[in-house]
């Protein structure tokens, strides 16, 4: 089984059960994925012929090998959406001929999925949406939408203030924010919540419900709804609450 994969978020839907229930759903492209590199524990967890590592001390030195460390973790990293060789840098094009990719092509999200266990996964294979079979809940992890810079009442839903008898010109103001009880007086205590940038960050929905997986077409749907707007990326993991 699968530590995760990674995909990206197409849309919304929604499907019917035999009694006429309506499921609402998300549709993500989950992989392929290709293995860039496996992350070991222990170094002999590795085959033979990725022990070792090359690299390139200059023109002048050359290249040579050295004994690659361990790292202490589990995981999997992965490659997804392929991304062309003239908008890929280097490095990262010579990381992924590693695992088989070819004429210099690099990958547009790459991330980590860490695990508990050795994956069953080897460096050069590919992770595709058919390895979540037999998985009933997903945690879906992705970055929310931006909604720039926005008040208290956006950010942190704060109350307005009343709109007649004496407020004027302030219904959406913070308030008070000085500090008072003998404080010092520096200025706004720190965590205040006030206004400021929204959105743009990383969360992750829990226990989502696998409703259907299409293999041929590399969909993964879901219930409910998930961080990001479409054609945004996600990081989907065996969810680590099994119930409820």
């Amino acid at each position: 089984m699968t530590i995760g994969i990674l995909g990206k978020k197409l849309g919304m839907t929604q499907l019917f059960e035999a009694d006429g229930t309506v499921v609402p759903c998300t549709v993500i492209q989950a992989g392929p994925c290709r293995v860039l590199q496996v992350k070991v524990k222990d170094l002999t967890e590795l085959p033979d012929e990725h022990k070792t590592a090359t690299i390139n001390l200059g023109k002048r030195r050359g290249k040579t090998e050295r004994t690659r460390r361990a790292d202490g973790y589990y995981a999997l990293q992965l490659g997804f959406d392929a991304r062309p060789a003239k908008s890929t840098r280097q490095p990262d094009a010579a990381h992924c001929a590693k695992a088989g990719v070819e004429n210099g092509q690099g990958f547009y999200f790459v991330k980590e999925v860490r695990g508990v266990a050795l994956p069953d996964k080897k460096q050069g294979e590919d992770v595709s949406v058919a390895d979540l079979e037999g998985i009933e809940k997903v945690d879906v992890t992705g970055t929310t939408k931006g909604r720039g810079w926005t008040g208290t009442i956006k950010r942190w839903n704060f109350h307005r203030q009343r709109m007649t008898h004496g407020a004027k010109k302030c219904h959406r103001h913070v308030g008070g924010t000085g500090r008072t009880y003998g404080a010092s007086g520096k200025g706004m205590p720190k965590g205040k919540k006030s206004s400021g940038h929204y959105g743009v960050e990383r969360v992750t929905i829990q226990s989502l419900p696998v409703v259907k997986i299409d293999v041929e077409r590399n969909l993964l749907l879901v219930k409910g709804a998930v961080p990001g707007p479409n054609n945004g990326y996600l990081i989907i993991r065996r969810s680590v609450k099994l119930k409820g």
